[in-house]
């Protein structure tokens, strides 16, 4: 059986992006609310929860905008196009003003199927086509949910997904290691200049760096 075309209106439901206002106080340095931003998410649609910022338990109105495993977010503001599927770690977390939730009807769309769908490339180049560019594109949630969706039968988008899910994990494993050589690579180089590298000399009275000053915490809203 060919795969029907449904808008994503019709199969999911598309909730809109919490005020900005609400995340005045998101910071590293919080005890509080995950809160999903784009730059959280990567290319295999997962969520990295290496660098998450919080706000405190004490921001009220966040509610509505709270996530669920299966749920869909997809950046609406900049870079425009890029989701993330939600797993059971992220239960609970909210998502930022720069982004948009799909919460898929479960009977329907098989949740891993519809972020693959959603993040690939011809199906981002329709979105890009109608978003509004002002200083940076925006998609809005009336462009979102008019996007025309291909949908095989159920058990057909179970067995892609899970051809695709196991790519998914493959990419984030090959991800980590390349990290991990990236960071040995540099501190190998290090190591092999020594005091030869410009900034190496240690100060003995502080035992620091010279001309280094310490890291301060990002207190504003990251759009990518």
């Amino acid at each position: 059986m060919s795969p029907q075309s449904v808008s994503l209106g019709d199969l999911c439901e598309v909730t809109a992006s919490p005020s900005s206002d609400l995340f005045t106080e998101l910071a590293l340095d919080v005890e509080g609310t995950p809160v999903v931003t784009p730059a959280d998410i990567t290319d295999a649609q997962r969520i990295d929860p290496e660098a998450l910022r919080q706000v405190p338990d004490t921001v009220t109105g966040l509610e509505r905008f709270r996530l669920r495993p299966g749920d869909l977010v997809m950046v609406r503001l900049g870079g425009v196009g890029k989701v993330a599927l939600v797993d059971e770690a992220a239960e609970g977390w909210v998502y930022h003003s720069s982004c948009i939730r799909i919460r898929p009807d479960a009977k329907r769309a098989d949740p891993v199927y519809l972020a693959a769908y959603l993040a690939h490339p011809p199906v981002v180049a329709e979105l890009l086509s109608h978003v509004q560019v002002v200083t940076v594109p925006v998609l809005t949630t009336q462009a979102l949910e008019g996007l025309p969706v291909l949908l095989p039968d159920v058990r057909r988008q179970r067995i892609m997904a899970g051809a695709l899910r196991e790519v998914g994990l493959q990419m984030d494993l090959q991800r980590r290691i390349l990290t991990r050589l990236s960071a040995v690579r540099q501190g190998l180089f290090t190591q092999m200049l020594g005091d030869e590298l410009p900034g190496a000399t240690v100060s003995r009275t502080t035992g620091a760096m010279p001309g280094r000053r310490m890291p301060r915490t990002r207190r504003t809203n990251r759009m990518s």
